[in-house]
């Protein structure tokens, strides 16, 4: 297997770099293998069902207004890389999935990347679900308001223990170039995740002051706008919070967590000799804590083992039969 670099790639741009290849893309046999599953099915909501007026592409909440340096730098650098996602039936359970790239090797100053999606593993658990298809997402248009995968639960591989799945990405995008759009979006990279000292930088909890407050962060995740309807509309909110470290290593998010949120990405400024450091601490978990926080599951630990779930390479994917 291959190990992953001792130093991480540049920071992300919102256009990948030429020198990059994703492994299992369309136009690769290994693509062409992954996506024999059923095929995802695009949905459109009726006419009569469609809202009148588009939606603002995102909610701030307070704290999170324009003019915060961390937060506009959050959609700058993130603002494509969520996707709503909920069970496609009548036990509907709504979370937020965002894409990664899994660093696989650099050789020869080209980057070999794996991509996923990452959620919260409870929202994985369905037969058939749904990812909610929003502006901004798809070239050269949207096509539908949502996508349906048939074996949903299938797709997703829980990451050990933490609370974590991930599915990889083969089949979405086999899916769009078979319909003649693309995927697109940001991706928190190799560049961007949480590192070991990012997380120890963080403030632990017994630093904190009396009402818990710790280092500004910010979830950038889709609430739920009327659950029981039967589209029910997922806009995209940037909302502002703490973050604190326990003593135990754990990381807690102190702040608003709406229905649909489980999963979302955390983001947070650290200080930087050229200012501040834009980074993602990785997703956040439902059901909080008995002091009223939620989990957040860090990258410094969730990305190494995201990366042992690629299989060994042994033959480069274009040299695959």
């Amino acid at each position: 297997m291959a190990e992953t670099p001792a130093e991480p790639p540049a920071r992300p741009s919102v256009q990948l770099p030429a020198q990059t290849s994703y492994e299992g893309t369309p136009g690769s046999s290994a693509s062409a293998a992954a996506g024999s599953g059923p095929e995802p099915e695009e949905q459109r909501t009726p006419p009569e069902q469609e809202p009148q007026a588009e939606e603002p592409p995102v909610r701030r909440g307070p704290g999170a207004e324009p003019g915060n340096v961390v937060a506009d730098a959050v959609l700058a650098v993130a603002g494509r890389t969520t996707l709503p996602l909920q069970a496609a039936r009548k036990d509907k359970s709504f979370g937020t999935a965002f894409w990664y790239n899994d660093l696989v090797e650099v050789l020869d100053g080209k980057e070999t990347i794996r991509q996923y999606l990452v959620a919260a593993e409870p929202q994985t658990r369905f037969e058939i679900g749904a990812f909610a298809l929003r502006e901004g997402l798809i070239a050269p248009e949207l096509p539908a308001d949502e996508l349906v995968l048939p074996g949903f639960a299938r797709k997703w591989a829980p990451v050990g223990q933490s609370g974590v799945a991930v599915m990889p990405t083969v089949d979405l995008h086999i899916h769009g170039e078979r319909r003649g759009w693309t995927w697109a979006v940001q991706e928190v990279t190799a560049g961007l995740a949480a590192q070991p000292p990012d997380i120890e930088a963080l403030p632990a909890e017994e630093d904190g002051d009396e009402d818990g407050a710790g280092l500004p962060a910010y979830l950038l995740g889709h609430e739920v706008g009327d659950p029981d309807a039967r589209h029910p509309q997922r806009p995209q909110v940037l909302l502002a919070g703490t973050v604190t470290r326990t003593g135990a290593g754990a990381v807690r998010w102190s702040g608003p967590l709406p229905v649909g949120c489980a999963g979302a990405p955390v983001f947070a400024g650290l200080p930087h000799e050229d200012g501040l450091k834009l980074i993602c601490l990785g997703p956040v978990l439902a059901g909080g804590t008995a002091d009223g926080t939620a989990t957040v599951v860090t990258f410094d630990l969730l990305g190494p083992a995201i990366h042992t779930l690629s299989p060994e390479r042994k033959r480069r994917w274009w040299q695959r039969g």
